[in-house]
């Protein structure tokens, strides 16, 4: 009766405080020398996006292409923009002043 009292006992404890979760990851793209430095990434649900300016001068931005939608702040040449995804599916994005700057995000 003891050793069930025991395992009665464990596996309320292991249901009151579950395994956290593993945690979300950030996937780095760089905007140089007028692209995307990583065209296509992929992700898990959850995880997040950051692209970060690096093309000195050159303003740009991060514009979604599709739903669901996601836009940097105005043109710029510095700063970054993260987006968290949380919906499985392909995401195309573009810079909306240089439309042969192209990428996508698969979420598993």
């Amino acid at each position: 009766m003891r050793r069930a009292s025991m395992l009665f006992v464990t596996a309320l404890a292991v249901a009151a405080f579950p395994a956290p979760a593993a945690s979300a990851r950030t996937v780095d793209v760089s905007i140089e020398d007028i692209d995307f430095s990583k065209r296509s990434v992929s992700v898990k649900r959850g995880d997040r996006v950051r692209w970060t300016w690096r093309d000195g001068r050159t303003p740009h931005d991060v514009k979604s292409k599709g739903s669901p939608r996601f836009r940097s702040s105005a043109l710029k040449e510095t700063g970054t923009h993260v987006v968290r995804f949380t919906r499985r599916g392909t995401y195309r994005y573009v810079c909306s002043i240089h439309l042969n700057m192209r990428g996508r995000v698969v979420v598993r």
